[in-house]
């Protein structure tokens, strides 16, 4: 009986991938602890970069807030000496006393100049620009004894009993005190309006000023290059979380190819009963290589089985249950052809049962030697044999016959150990009998026709 394409396919078990070419592939156990390992290393450096991002943040409020502080500061001092000076103009110009008190208030208790100055020096040390508030404020405290001085004047041109401390202390000049009341007043004003004291008011001023630009050039400085630090963090904290985000769907991607798919393949081709491509990780490829094995095996066996139960175990030949199959199957262009061995009985009970065996087996070597690999020799019964002949046609009725007679020329003469027997063969075409039982009975009453005429020899159906 001729094997089928699937068959034909798997006859070879090198055609077939085992275990043993698996090769070695990626492991699936190797990738995700790549990954796990890759996302813990991003993760962790994710976090790392948050915590600077944090101080980098932090440090940047800290900058602006000492902008704010230092921008304060330095007006504080400013303001506070504008405003000693508009209160002494006020009493040397008024004489009111409130203005005498809330200059003494402003410089001995409040005293914001000074608190200014100590809040810089605090958060910047002893800079430049520091020294230079420090210059405004000595200025401002010598520009403050002039102010002591023109009040005092002013004190004791009016007659002030009750002086402030501050202001009795003061010493006028030997010179000062014989002036008039009007002449002390005048001198006051001309102490607190001429040109020496504007210069001392623009020296504290540009001082301030001077202070306050070093002061925010190295804040602007600061802040600037902590906001290019916190900008670069930002940034490498977002690649962070691309390559993060990468790495999932590489992964994703990867188990995509080298387990899904690999599993839907091997699930289509374990339904169609075909062996597995090895493809995929390694485990995969190995469990395919696996599966080759015992789907090897497996059809080895089950080839066996059914080549047993397709074959006569004597002569190899396809049996009666293969031979019905066979006519049943091949219903157009075949020629059947049944023969029997001529008085096997007596050959058996002459020569005994292995010989009559060797016989058979002889019959059926020549059967399969001369026929095409196309044709179906078969053992349909004891002693009883039978060719479907495929592809032909009652045209070459004369290759039939010529094949007829070279088996029967191989089995005629005797041998050493066997002895010669004759056949006798009935013939019928499919073209003039449709129907496998049509045309066996053809072939039957063909060979009924030989065996009346004596046997050894064939004979045609419906030859006369």
């Amino acid at each position: 009986m001729t094997e089928t394409g699937q068959e034909l396919k798997y006859r070879r078990s090198s055609d077939v991938p085992s275990a043993r070419s698996a090769g070695k592939g990626l492991r699936i156990r190797t990738l995700n602890i790549c990954a796990i390992v890759l996302a813990a290393v991003l993760a962790l450096t994710a976090l790392v970069t948050l915590q600077l991002v944090e101080q980098a943040d932090v440090k940047l409020r800290q900058v602006t807030d000492d902008y704010s502080m230092c921008k304060d500061a330095s007006g504080n001092l400013q303001t506070a000496s504008d405003y000693l000076t508009t209160q002494a103009r006020m009493y040397v110009m008024t004489g009111n006393r409130e203005y005498m008190d809330k200059y003494l208030e402003e410089i001995l208790v409040t005293d914001q100049r000074g608190q200014a100055v100590e809040t810089l020096r605090s958060h910047f040390g002893d800079s430049q620009a520091i020294a230079e508030l420090q210059a405004a404020l000595d200025e401002s405290n010598a520009l403050a004894e002039r102010e002591y001085y023109a009040m005092k004047l002013v004190a004791e041109a009016d007659g002030l009993r009750d002086m402030p401390p501050a202001i009795a202390e003061v010493q006028l000049n030997p010179q000062d005190e014989t002036l008039s009341p009007e002449e002390k007043k005048e001198l006051a004003a001309d102490l607190m309006l001429n040109d020496e004291y504007q210069t001392y008011k623009e020296t504290i001023s540009s001082n301030v000023e001077s202070c306050s630009n070093d002061l925010m050039a190295s804040l602007d400085l600061e802040q600037e290059r902590s906001d290019r630090q916190l900008r670069q963090l930002l940034g490498y904290l977002q690649a962070i979380v691309i390559a993060l985000l990468a790495t999932v769907v590489l992964v994703i991607c990867l188990n995509i190819f080298l387990v899904l798919l690999p599993l839907a393949s091997y699930a289509q081709r374990i339904r169609q009963d075909l062996p597995l491509i090895l493809t995929g990780a390694y485990e995969l490829r190995y469990l395919a290589g696996a599966y080759n094995v015992m789907f090897e095996e497996n059809h080895r066996r089950t080839m066996m089985l059914k080549h047993a139960a397709e074959h006569d175990p004597l002569t190899g030949l396809c049996n009666r249950g293969a031979y019905d199959a066979l006519l049943a199957e091949h219903t157009h262009n075949v020629a059947l052809l049944l023969m029997d061995v001529d008085k096997f009985k007596e050959v058996n009970d002459t020569f005994g049962h292995d010989v009559g065996d060797a016989i058979l087996k002889r019959v059926a070597d020549a059967l399969e030697r001369t026929f095409r690999s196309t044709d179906l020799p078969c053992r349909i019964g004891g002693d009883e044999f039978a060719v479907i002949m495929t592809d032909i046609s009652p045209k070459l009725r004369h290759v039939v016959a010529s094949k007829v007679e070279a088996v029967a020329d191989a089995v005629r003469d005797a041998t050493q150990d066997l002895p010669g027997v004759t056949l006798s063969v009935g013939i019928a075409f499919s073209d003039a009998h449709e129907g496998e039982d049509d045309i066996y009975r053809a072939a039957d009453h063909a060979l009924y026709t030989v065996k009346e005429r004596g046997r050894n020899g064939y004979a045609f159906y419906g030859e006369k």
